[in-house]
């Protein structure tokens, strides 16, 4: 049974923002709170450690308390670089990668992750709403 300490939590936040006027997306509010700390603090629960992607405000989103780490390649180069520099950092065998701008992230969705790729015994599963 792969359980929820087996996963590393991969916060994508390292997008250019192009449909967000270049704003970057992580650091907008909602609720007067940035969404990437919506995103946060229902991922920090449900993982062993949670490492947050990002190319720019670093500072900022260091100051959540997550490690952040950059792509290894140059010019926003998309989710897959942030996938891709998680990858090379998780020190767990699972890797569940989720969106800045979710801030209704299940607060099961680990688990449910988990029971899945046990279930099918996967070496990936993705999340899905069943259309």
């Amino acid at each position: 049974m792969i359980t929820p300490q087996a996963v590393t939590g991969l916060l994508l936040a390292g997008g250019g923002s192009r449909r967000m006027g270049g704003e970057d997306k992580g650091l907008l509010e909602l609720a007067g709170r940035p969404l990437v700390l919506w995103v946060l603090e229902r991922l920090t629960t449900q993982v062993a450690t949670v490492l947050i992607s990002a190319n720019r405000n670093t500072a900022s989103y260091a100051s959540f308390g997550a490690e952040v780490i950059v792509d290894r390649y140059s010019g926003f180069a998309g989710p897959l670089a942030g996938f891709a520099a998680g990858l090379a950092r998780a020190h767990t065998p699972w890797l569940a990668t989720v969106p800045c701008d979710s801030p209704f992230l299940p607060r099961d969705l680990v688990a449910r992750l988990c029971t899945a790729a046990t279930a099918s015994q996967a070496d990936a599963v993705v999340a899905h709403d069943g259309e």
